[in-house]
């Protein structure tokens, strides 16, 4: 097997994997992918002979895992939902710390000064004294605390009804994701969107020193509703490049979505955004029908894609000029390469990390050969 399949008795044996090569190497190339749909929770199938390679031991004890991160701080950091807490992991899955009680988080990232960003819920009072969970930006500081997640008292860096254009509680916090120079993006979805000033579906960026005052930036380009090509209607997840402190692609689940993916670059001239892909192109990124539901996307080094469908239960790969992969995956069950309900996806020297969120676990996957 290839040299960077890590130590071989922690992942299949040794008869499954010879069964794999047999059955990818009589499949067609990697590049003719069939672009048929893939079926709804039935596993899509394996093109080629590359391949995601089920990684044991499986990791278990959560309560609803709904997103993963990789820090670059080396650590994987896991949104426990409904054990309400943040989970930090070794690379072995092994864990490191647990934050204290955090409300429901639901989306991790983390800066270039290992501030760890989580979504997460608080109750609040709601406008006419009302209780009610509102979402949040937490920030965990864990440099002063040697790194660990453990006893880190976080602060609250964007809160959703926060005052804005129009005052008043607004939709649900959906994404987030940090560029190098450590600004940060954070999505919003909801019913709310007559309004031309204040709609619930927007996308914010936001400084490093959490300053959202006199209001958020709201990002120019976006169209709220409808099916155009930079619409945004329930986002549930954003992802951004290191190469850039303005281009992001972010993923919509809402069934009237045309386009389920999108990437974005910054026009300077007209300081707004545009796709970087448009329909005409035929890239498989925009290709209507693909995807279901998008839970979850995530970027390597080589900025191939990596989505999660939590209704199909599936992981798609696709690479920088929107192509979709042969190493796409999945299939509803319980095996070590199934899914159910999958919502969270993080990547690192070439092995995927997935919240299982049904199954209550972390599937680790790593790549069969050095093809990216």
């Amino acid at each position: 097997m290839n040299k960077n399949i890590r130590n071989i008795t922690k992942v299949l044996p040794l008869i499954t994997i010879l069964a794999f090569a047999i059955l990818f190497n009589a499949c067609a190339d990697a590049d003719d992918v069939n672009l048929a749909d893939y079926p709804i929770n039935v596993d899509p199938g394996t093109i080629g002979d590359t391949t995601y390679i089920p990684i044991t031991p499986i990791i278990t004890g959560f309560n609803e895992p709904v997103d993963i991160h990789f820090g670059y701080d080396q650590q994987l950091y896991v949104a426990d939902k409904n054990n309400d807490r943040i989970v930090q992991l070794n690379l072995a899955g092994g864990i490191v710390s647990v934050s204290n009680f955090v409300l429901r988080p639901k989306k991790i990232t983390q800066d270039r000064n290992f501030d760890l960003l989580v979504i997460a819920a608080v109750i609040d009072t709601i406008p006419p004294n009302v209780l009610d969970t509102v979402d949040v930006v937490y920030r965990f500081k864990l440099q002063p605390n040697g790194g660990t997640l453990a006893g880190v008292v976080p602060t609250i860096a964007f809160k959703s009804n926060q005052p804005t254009p129009i005052p008043g509680d607004h939709g649900n916090f959906t994404g987030i994701a940090t560029y190098q120079d450590n600004y940060y993006l954070v999505t919003r979805s909801g019913n709310n969107n007559s309004s031309p000033i204040d709609p619930d579906n927007a996308i914010f960026r936001i400084n490093r020193f959490d300053n959202t005052q006199p209001v958020p930036q709201r990002l120019s380009g976006f169209e709220v509703e409808g099916q155009g090509l930079l619409s945004l209607q329930n986002i549930s997840g954003i992802a951004t490049f290191t190469y850039s402190n303005t281009d992001l692609i972010y993923i919509q689940k809402s069934s009237n979505a045309a386009f389920k993916i999108q990437w974005c670059i910054y026009n300077d001239i007209d300081e707004i955004y545009t796709a970087k892909f448009e329909p005409s192109s035929g890239v498989d990124l925009l290709r209507n029908g693909l995807l279901s539901e998008p839970a979850d996307i995530t970027l390597d080094q080589f900025n191939n894609i990596y989505v999660i469908d939590s209704y199909k239960d599936s992981l798609y790969k696709f690479n920088s000029l929107g192509k979709l992969r042969s190493e796409s995956f999945g299939g509803r069950g319980i095996s070590p390469s199934q899914f159910s309900n999958p919502l969270g996806v993080a990547f690192f020297d070439k092995t995927l990390f997935i919240c299982d969120t049904g199954n209550n676990r972390i599937l680790r996957f790593i790549l069969s050969t050095d093809n990216n």
